[in-house]
């Protein structure tokens, strides 16, 4: 699943870092602003507990879990939109993104500077929300310009919308598919990590994100020298792919058991297609039970014979723990 997060934030907030942590990544982490200076792709592989259980009864060779692709980009500053630090350069690479995950840091460490002098969280996303605001608004006077001569009446509506309500911690959703050749970054779903000790968000604020979490990115490297996945990071992961509105099936054969990740709402032919263009293309039916009933019979024939397998048409959704046989 070719889905991309695009990881946002002020220098030295712990991108790298995390990305590091989320991958096993050899990136390069630098005590000073801009380490990152151009977009990098990583993958962010999850491996969940229901993977783990599986293979437990399969036994089989080979185990693959599924992964969701981040996007690193610059870091930005106060005064990005005029060109300040590494300028706007950083948003295009957000925009390709289908969602926005911002790091803001709340840790102390003398070796590591903070652009704006001090570790002020709140205020550095408000930072964040003031750059995207600027950016945002010289893209949207721009086409709107170009939309009115055009009589196209729809974006023109949803342009002069959200140029009438722009303002720090508002998104646009619903206009996310009239807009969605432009890519504006406030129609897209964005989601909050603070790097370091908790801290209590007010309302206004988390009405800008789809979830708010807390992780310490520093401690969590330092502990998986000793745990593959400190539990922590793992808990994180599945909330987070959760939240994404991403759901998990596995197929296994003789060979191999494997995880994928569809979103919610995608059918069995979605499914058929992602596991390999043959069987998209000659989709029969699918072959299907829950995780949770299979352990019951632990045996794909067993279960089929006891009924517990269920036939799906192309049309039918695909649902959360599905094991799958396509049939072509």
């Amino acid at each position: 699943m070719n889905f991309k997060i695009g990881i946002c934030g002020l220098p030295n907030a712990g991108k790298s870092s995390f990305i590091k942590l989320a991958s096993s990544a050899e990136v390069l982490i630098g005590e000073y602003p801009f380490t990152t200076l151009k977009s990098s792709e990583y993958s962010f592989f999850i491996f969940s507990p229901e993977l783990k259980i599986l293979h437990e009864i399969t036994k089989t060779k080979d185990i693959i879990p599924d992964y969701l692709i981040l996007v690193d980009v610059p870091g930005l500053i106060r005064g990005a939109h005029k060109g300040e630090g590494l300028g706007n350069e950083f948003l295009s690479y957000l925009r390709a993104t289908d969602v926005v995950l911002e790091i803001v840091r709340n840790f102390k460490n003398q070796n590591v500077p903070h652009t704006e002098g001090n570790i002020d969280p709140l205020r550095d996303i408000l930072i964040i929300e003031e750059e995207i605001i600027e950016a945002e608004k010289e893209i949207l006077e721009r086409n709107l310009k170009i939309i009115k001569k055009k009589g196209e009446k729809e974006k023109e509506l949803a342009m002069e919308q959200i140029l009438k309500n722009l303002e720090p911690f508002k998104r646009f959703p619903e206009f996310s598919e009239i807009l969605k050749e432009y890519n504006l970054l406030l129609t897209k779903d964005w989601y909050l990590l603070i790097n370091g000790e908790e801290i209590n968000i007010d309302k206004e604020i988390k009405s800008a994100f789809k979830n708010v979490y807390f992780l310490d990115v520093k401690w969590e490297i330092e502990a998986k020298e000793f745990e593959d996945i400190p539990k922590s990071f793992h808990d994180f992961s599945y909330k987070f792919r959760k939240d994404l509105n991403i759901i998990q099936f596995f197929t296994f054969t003789q060979e191999i058991t494997q995880e994928w990740f569809i979103k919610k709402g995608a059918t069995y032919l979605e499914a058929a297609y992602l596991i390999h263009s043959d069987f998209g293309e000659k989709f029969k039916e699918a072959q299907v039970i829950n995780l949770e009933e299979f352990l019951i019979f632990k045996n794909w024939e067993l279960a089929k014979k006891s009924g517990k397998i269920k036939i799906k048409s192309k049309e039918d959704k695909v649902e959360e723990n599905d094991i799958i046989l396509i049939k072509i």
